[in-house]
């Protein structure tokens, strides 16, 4: 068995709307105080990676936390892509959650956010697991790094987990996904089987949502936008 790549999926640290219960959606809020010493902990944690790719949403509560990453890994270039968004909340963007959702016709709809995530994952994440890409021969694990935000990442992970993209452990295949904390770092590794003469992608998911390398630092237990993703 061969590891072909691992993908570290991390949210964007706290902003003072995710203290405050405010729904932000696509708001350009920036890190607060926390959110600041919750990226130079988690670079900490991450700094022994050695990463081949770097991919952040453009809003710059995320892009901030992945320049602070990235500081300990000189020459990857980071990729903004809006596609890494948080699910556009309309009308409730800037209000206090939860707000119910019911009846709110400016938000991004559920089909179209699922649609959003699938398209990015296999634009950008399918390529570099191919087992026909050229160095896959050589028995390097590729890591790639991603930072995005809370609804879009547990939607992803519910996609993976659900059209079983990827095995996980007993508790999230039955239960419902846990809030992701500020920082949270979740991880997908990739590995390639034989099954006779074929040769095969298949993936699980190592860690969801943890937050062990915080050491203590403050963490919001509830997320708005989730919270009124799911109202």
């Amino acid at each position: 068995m061969t590891i072909l790549a691992r993908v570290f999926v991390v949210r964007h640290g706290e902003t003072d709307s995710n203290r405050n219960r405010i729904i932000q959606g696509q708001l350009d809020t920036q890190l607060n105080a926390t959110g600041l010493a919750q990226a130079a902990v988690t670079a900490e944690a991450l700094k022994s990676v050695s990463f081949d790719k770097a991919f952040t949403s453009d809003l710059q509560r995320a892009s901030e936390t992945a320049e602070r990453i990235l500081q300990y890994h000189t020459g990857i270039e980071l990729v903004k892509d809006s596609a890494l968004r948080e699910r556009f909340m309309g009308e409730m963007q800037g209000k206090k959650g939860p707000i119910d959702m019911k009846d709110l016709s400016s938000i991004e709809t559920d089909e179209a956010f699922v649609q959003r995530c699938i398209a990015w994952y296999n634009r950008v994440i399918i390529p570099y697991i191919s087992v026909t890409k050229p160095d896959v021969s050589e028995g390097r694990c590729r890591n790639i790094i991603v930072l995005s935000h809370g609804a879009f990442i547990a939607t992803l992970f519910r996609i993976m987990i659900y059209s079983n993209h990827a095995t996980c452990p007993a508790e999230l295949k039955l239960g419902s996904l846990p809030t992701l904390g500020n920082t949270s770092i979740s991880v997908v590794e990739y590995r390639i089987v034989s099954r006779g003469k074929r040769r095969e992608v298949e993936a699980d998911i190592l860690k969801y949502g943890d937050i062990s390398h915080l050491r203590g630092l403050h963490v919001m237990e509830e997320n708005a936008d989730v919270v009124a993703d799911q109202s």
